[in-house]
C-alpha cells in the first residue's frame, strides 16, 4: 500500500546505551507483537499503511564511519495509518495492552525524538 500525504504517523527515534539496548530491544520486540496482534494492512484491525523497526549502532562520525561508534544504539518505530481515525483506534487499544507502561517507560527514557499524530508531508 501507497503512504499518501495527510496520512498519520508515530514516529519514534530512540538514542540507548548500549548496556540498555538487549532490553529496549525486547520492550521494542514486545510491541511488535501487540502490533501484530492488532494491526493489519488489510480492514480486519487496525489499519495500518506501513509498519517496520529499525536498529543502528550510533557512529561518532556518519561521513567517516571509521571513527566507529559512540556506544549508543538507535531505533526507530514507525507507524503510518491508513485514516486518521487510526491514531486513535491505536491509543485506545494500547490502553488494554498489559506491557504498555513499560514500552512507554523505555519511549519517555530514551526517546529523542517522538512524532505522535504526525502529517505525512512528502511521499513516493
Amino acid at each position: 500500500m501507497t503512504v499518501n500525504l495527510g496520512q498519520k504517523t508515530f514516529n519514534f527515534g530512540l538514542k540507548v546505551p548500549a548496556e540498555k539496548a538487549a532490553e529496549a530491544e525486547a520492550t521494542i520486540r514486545d510491541h511488535a507483537k501487540w502490533m501484530r496482534e492488532t494491526h493489519s494492512y488489510d480492514n480486519s484491525k487496525i489499519q495500518l499503511v506501513h509498519y517496520y523497526v529499525s536498529k543502528s549502532d550510533e557512529m561518532v562520525n556518519p561521513a567517516a564511519p571509521d571513527d566507529g561508534t559512540t556506544g549508543n544504539v538507535l531505533f526507530t518505530i514507525n507507524e503510518v495509518y491508513v485514516q486518521p481515525e487510526g491514531i486513535g483506534q491505536h491509543m485506545e487499544a494500547g490502553q488494554q495492552w498489559p506491557h504498555f507502561q513499560s514500552f512507554m517507560e523505555v519511549l519517555t527514557t530514551y526517546g529523542d525524538i517522538l512524532v505522535l499524530n504526525g502529517d505525512v508531508i512528502e511521499s513516493l
